[in-house]
């Protein structure tokens, strides 16, 4: 579909591969599952191949969902549910069962990926030491901020989260029990696969958490230390030629939010 591969000579004619220059219609096929998700009438299937380096399965409108007309939601819903979105800061000290958080990621992995790479891998880190020790490498990274981007350490209030991490309050991670990271092969921040799919995969992430009555918090001091300080990408261990591209903490929220705060209006240009 993105590349337009099949084409309908006529109305009644079946869909058949296009005449590709260079490279077939199958070798450019990335196995979105866009034109079984769409046929009206359940005729295509895409068969199990080796594809960019991974196993891809057999596709066929019997191994897909059905889209579920009772259960879209209004525009009004929509609405509230993205609006009413909020960042946790605080925590109950209670685990998320594994097989929530799996339901989670399992409708997280839905996000758009660029070229349908799929190329995430998930961490999902719950032993409080662990959590604890990752932490302390985001403190060691601000402390070696002070003195060698003194600037930069200021404008992210570096002191303030030190100070706090210094009194036993955990202002990295802020007490949430698990730690989700997203991983995948070194260098892909530079490619087609950019660091923008491992966010929206996240974004999904989270949003997918709130009807388990979950919240989360971007790993945004994490995830610069990881980037601006080899200690921190190290400190993971994970396998080689891997690496961190984006975190998030997850878990029940101390904090319920009542109303949704006000924005700014929209700067639009319209053409």
């Amino acid at each position: 579909m993105p590349f337009r591969l099949l084409e309908m000579k006529t109305k009644d004619s079946l869909p058949t591969a296009r005449d590709v220059k260079f490279r077939s219609a199958e070798e450019r096929c990335i196995d979105c599952g866009h034109c079984v998700a769409v046929c009206p009438t359940g005729a295509l299937t895409l068969q199990a191949r080796t594809h960019a380096g991974r196993e891809v399965a057999k596709q066929g409108p019997e191994d897909c969902l059905p889209i579920l007309p009772e259960l879209i939601v209004s525009p009004e819903q929509v609405a509230q549910f993205l609006m009413a979105r909020r960042t946790f800061r605080a925590y109950h000290d209670k685990p998320v069962p594994r097989e929530t958080l799996e339901k989670i990621i399992r409708v997280a992995r839905y996000a758009p990926s660029s070229h349908n790479l799929q190329a995430a891998n998930w961490l999902v880190i719950s032993d409080k030491m662990e959590i604890r020790r990752l932490g302390q490498t985001v403190i060691d990274w601000m402390r070696s901020m002070s003195q060698e981007a003194p600037e930069f350490h200021r404008q992210i209030d570096a002191d303030v989260i030190v100070d706090l991490w210094e009194k036993g309050e955990d202002s990295v991670f802020r007490g949430a029990p698990h730690l989700i990271i997203l991983h995948a092969a070194s260098g892909l921040g530079g490619l087609h696969a950019s660091r923008e799919s491992f966010a929206i995969r996240l974004a999904y992430f989270e949003l997918a958490a709130v009807p388990y009555g979950l919240g989360t918090v971007w790993g945004g001091f994490f995830v610069a230390a990881l980037q601006l300080w080899p200690p921190a990408q190290k400190a993971i261990g994970l396998p080689e030629g891997q690496e961190t591209y984006d975190a998030m903490s997850i878990g029940y929220p101390r904090n319920l939010y009542q109303r949704i705060p006000m924005r700014n209006e929209p700067a639009v240009t319209w053409r």
